[in-house]
């Protein structure tokens, strides 16, 4: 999902929200208004209570209906207004029931019991006096029904647990739907959590397989162009020798030279149409697998180096990425050997079976002018060994005594 998608849907959820608030909030004042409204007018019928009483609890409820606008803004602020009216007169407690909604959404633990304990303290109060009043008049008993007769319905004191009870079931109804709410808040909020996280991830994963794909392509820069240009900078050397001594000399180096730039020129086109998307497999170089060394080999020689190259291979079809991995170190290890021991003799020895896989050595002398210490950077040959460690193989380079020896090992069906 793109970023500019992103931000409109937020914006649109963001815009829904507040409107779903803004409902909910006049809902709120309404029903409160409504209900304060209702109370005292039968609380004014009922004639248990002075006027003055209920007048000013229905002033207090309908200042508390109003400061539920601000109700999750600051809520303990509105809560307070909101118990003020039913404990002390004769009013409902509708309005401190929203605020311990609001309340509940937010905190937990003692204060909200406390401030539960508070809201059924004005409701018991409020259904108290509702108890008393008479049973025309009185919510409990507003469902009874009359004498069919017509005459006057019996009038009694509602029993006292019955407000109490009824106190306590509004009570756990609000703190029930706010728990259950929030629940779904904390679930909404842990999925966006667990979604930042997952686009977190994926961004560090593209990253990741940006670098691999970065040095992937240095390393095929390097392994498709290294031995070309190795091989011109020697062709260039021999024509440089032979320029004045021997014309026919000086006319194959120049064929080798322009030989070997055609196909190192080939190579590079090929790598650049594949990070274009363009390209298609390479064909310039042939086959680069195990059948393909000794055809590298003979390239070397006539590029001017003395190599050897003993084979003992089983009968049989060697795994694909093995056969490349062979090529690419025999390759790796005559660039080197041009490069920094031009003028010694590059033993190359290449054996395997299926059963105990396929083992190559590659030693040549270092000439007088190298120190041991470190020969080349070596980046080829620690590309070779990431290649080998993925098929489960290995490649090892280092001096040993007077020689450069080469190492590898690979299994043979990979």
């Amino acid at each position: 999902m793109s970023v500019k998608l992103r931000t409109v849907l937020f914006v649109k959820s963001e815009r829904a929200e507040r409107i779903r608030r803004r409902v909910w909030t006049v809902l709120a004042v309404s029903f409160s208004v409504f209900c304060s409204l209702m109370t005292v007018g039968l609380a004014s019928m009922s004639a248990n209570t002075p006027a003055w009483n209920h007048g000013i609890g229905l002033m207090l409820n309908l200042a508390a209906g109003v400061a539920l606008v601000w109700r999750y803004e600051r809520p303990w602020l509105v809560l307070a207004a909101a118990l003020v009216g039913p404990i002390a007169f004769e009013t409902d407690a509708t309005a401190a029931l929203i605020a311990l909604f609001a309340v509940a959404r937010l905190v937990r633990g003692y204060r909200l019991a406390g401030a539960a304990v508070a809201v059924w303290v004005a409701c018991a109060v409020s259904l108290l006096y509702d108890a008393y009043r008479l049973r025309d008049y009185s919510v409990l008993t507003i469902g009874s029904q009359k004498p069919e007769d017509g005459s006057p319905m019996n009038q009694y004191v509602v029993s006292a647990w019955i407000p109490l009870l009824v106190a306590t079931i509004l009570v756990g109804l609000v703190l029930a739907s706010a728990a259950v709410l929030r629940t779904r808040s904390a679930l909404v909020e842990a999925e966006q959590v667990r979604d930042a996280a997952t686009e977190r991830s994926d961004v560090m994963r593209d990253e990741m397989i940006r670098a691999e794909e970065r040095t992937r392509i240095a390393r095929d820069m390097h392994d498709t162009l290294a031995a070309g240009l190795s091989r011109i900078s020697l062709f260039a050397g021999a024509l440089q020798v032979n320029a004045a001594d021997n014309p026919q000399k000086v006319v194959n180096s120049a064929a080798q030279i322009r030989s070997t730039a055609h196909e190192a020129l080939d190579d590079l086109k090929g790598i650049v149409g594949v990070l274009r998307g363009t390209g298609g497999p390479r064909s310039s170089a042939g086959h680069q697998g195990i059948d393909s060394v000794p055809q590298l080999v003979q390239a070397a020689r006539a590029a001017g180096m003395h190599c050897t190259l003993a084979t003992d291979l089983a009968p049989g079809d060697v795994g694909v990425l093995a056969g490349h991995v062979c090529f690419r170190v025999v390759q790796e290890s005559l660039t080197n050997a041009q490069k920094h021991a031009a003028d010694q003799v590059v033993a190359i020895s290449l054996e395997g079976a299926p059963e105990r896989g396929i083992q190559i050595l590659v030693r040549n002398s270092l000439s007088g002018s190298v120190t041991g210490a470190g020969v080349g950077s070596r980046t080829g040959l620690r590309g070779l060994a990431e290649q080998a460690q993925e098929i489960g193989g290995t490649v090892e380079a280092g001096r040993l005594e007077s020689d450069f020896v080469v190492r590898c090992w690979v299994p043979w069906s990979a």
